[in-house]
């Protein structure tokens, strides 16, 4: 039998008797992990040549069996998708090829659904770039099919084909997918960084939701979060199962946030706990610990109050017991006479930061680890290389993203912490604060005198902000973002207000002070009068049951900063509206 004889068989034999398996992939919400349904994929029988989908539908378009077999997956998905109860949106892949047949079965998703006790606002349509479709207009109407069902219309492979935004354009869907061509590495690509950075500015603008595919590594979860894609799909977050598996919490645990900017984070990376021994216990004991587990290379030794006294390493015992007569001289002494005495011993309260200043006043007789303890009890060992490694990296991530001016934290780390305070529940405010009529100082000024005038912004909110509890954010030209933690935010605004307003006189020439602000020409060569610069203050208090990321959090300030620029002069403006503007009716007030 030919190989292609033996391919058509299989298959028709995989279609009478149902030999397919649906698999489920989690998407998720990026900022918090909540699942937004399940991409539904198919795998042949494991022993057969058409196991993987490839094969399996490679074959199925040479034998003029598409039809069938989309018709099977689909029933077969929507099926395992109701039979679990599973919750959020199903995606199925459609080929738009199929759309165009003339006896394509019209109607038959929608009595799937209906007879498998589902709605069809759970269901996601998802049709490939991969497909070059000639009669666009068919296809349209296709489409306009499904929409009148009730079903969600996405476009998957964005960017695998030649025809990605003008099919957007045309179809207008309420989803479009990433190909994962352009999210693998993108970390490293600064074209693919642009392409994606681009398209999910598209997506904003017209009101559809971005899914990234193909993340893989935390680095292009990383880099995906900081391009504003809302949501995400990979092996990282999620591989296809038969269950419907959800993503592990830990893979979208908060990335680095302004902590780590201020290097003053936990000591946990850094800590181990092995079980610590005896100050009695005899040295051939603690050997056999040493030689019992490969991977233990230092233990701390207490006293009967399980206080730490000081540590000992494989390399320190190995050392006394390597001398002439030394195993007999040690193994039956007690191990305090092999350890290293009075190494540095820190609480574990103290940041990174902390200890890596006592690390280095202590240079001379640092060791590789550092013993930790809890209320004067032994708590666990510290590594001096985890701690400077980590230390290292934090400013790298500091550099990478603060202002150059005010070595401020950026955008970047900003909206990580404001999504780490949404996962977390936590209530807060946000301040955005701008420069009013700071372009036309700049410009008769000069730019030199404009930084002097940010910088001065900037020392004023740093001095009335807690840095311990608040966050600063400088995003960008004159405007700046404080999140407050407490609620004495309008008291503390205020303060910087009118401490900005007074200092700033002192950038002015004393006619322009005269005048009560500056005449220049604008682009007609007329001359315009702008008053002197002063602040005005947007404030927020976002719900985070409302808020489900950074955007919208974004949202609500930038209007509340819209509000307060239509008063001329310093003015603070506080909302009412907790949500972005689709889900609350909330009157804005001053």
């Amino acid at each position: 039998m030919a190989l292609s004889d033996y391919h058509r068989d299989e298959l028709q034999k995989i279609l009478t008797h149902r030999l397919l398996t649906p698999l489920f992939q989690p998407i998720v919400r990026l900022a918090d992990g909540q699942s937004l349904g399940f991409e539904a994929l198919i795998r042949g029988p494991s022993n057969s040549a058409l196991h993987s989908p490839g094969n399996l539908f490679k074959t199925a378009v040479n034998f003029n069996l598409l039809e069938p077999l989309e018709l099977l997956c689909r029933e077969l998905s929507i099926n395992a998708f109701a039979n679990a109860k599973a919750t959020g949106l199903l995606f199925l892949n459609v080929n738009p090829l199929l759309l165009l047949t003339s006896d394509h079965p019209s109607g038959l998703t929608k009595k799937m659904i209906e007879a498998a006790g589902l709605a069809p606002e759970q269901i996601v349509i998802e049709l490939s770039e991969q497909y070059q479709v000639e009669d666009t207009q068919l296809f349209i109407n296709a489409v306009k099919h499904y929409r009148e069902f009730g079903f969600k219309i996405a476009i998957d492979d964005l960017g695998s084909g030649f025809s990605g935004l003008k099919l957007w354009s045309e179809l207008q869907p309420d989803i479009v997918k990433i190909d994962r061509y352009f999210i693998d590495q993108l970390h490293q690509d600064a074209i693919k960084k642009a392409f994606v950075k681009n398209i999910i500015e598209i997506a904003k603008d017209t009101g559809a939701s971005i899914i990234a595919e193909g993340i893989e590594t935390s680095e292009e979860l990383q880099m995906c979060r900081e391009l504003g894609a809302e949501y995400g799909q990979g092996y990282l977050l999620g591989r296809p199962h038969a269950e419907f598996l959800h993503c592990p919490p830990s893979v979208l645990s908060p990335l680095p946030l302004s902590s780590q900017l201020k290097l003053n984070q936990t000591l946990e990376p850094v800590i181990s706990t092995p079980p610590a021994v005896s100050y009695m216990t005899p040295a051939q004991s603690v050997a056999e610990l040493f030689a019992k587990d490969k991977s233990l290379h230092c233990l701390a030794v207490v006293d009967s109050q399980q206080r730490p006294i000081g540590v000992v390493s494989r390399s320190l015992l190995h050392e006394h017991f390597s001398h002439t007569f030394g195993r007999a001289l040690y193994q039956r002494k007690a191990i305090q006479y092999c350890m290293q005495k009075a190494p540095l011993i820190v609480d574990k309260s103290l940041s990174i930061d902390d200890v890596s200043s006592l690390i280095s006043d202590d240079a001379d007789d640092a060791g590789l680890h550092f013993l930790i303890t809890d209320e004067g009890r032994y708590y666990g060992l510290g590594s001096v290389r985890k701690v400077l490694k980590q230390i290292s990296e934090n400013k790298v991530f500091f550099a990478r993203y603060t202002n150059p001016l005010t070595l401020l934290p950026g955008n970047v780390p900003l909206n990580l912490h404001i999504d780490a305070l949404l996962q977390q529940g936590r209530d807060f405010s946000v301040a955005y604060i701008d420069i009013d009529f700071f372009k036309p100082y700049n410009d008769i000024y000069g730019y030199s005198k404009g930084d002097l005038v940010i910088e001065l912004l900037a020392k004023i909110i740093q001095s009335e902000i807690d840095s311990r509890s608040d966050f600063i954010g400088h995003i960008g030209g004159d405007d700046f973002i404080v999140v407050f933690n407490h609620h004495h935010a309008m008291a503390t605004l205020a303060r910087i207000q009118a401490r900005f307003s007074e200092r700033v006189k002192y950038y002015y020439r004393d006619e322009h002070l005269a005048a009560g602000g500056c005449a220049t020409l604008d682009r007609q060569g007329q001359p315009v009068h702008y008053p002197l610069i002063s602040l005005s203050i947007g404030v927020v208090e976002p719900d985070p049951e409302l808020c489900h990321s950074q955007h919208d959090v974004s949202e609500l300030a930038s209007a509340a900063k819209r509000q307060a620029k239509k008063t001329i002069g310093p003015s603070i403006f506080h909302s009412r509206r907790r949500g972005p503007s689709s889900t609350t009716d909330a009157a804005d007030t001053p």
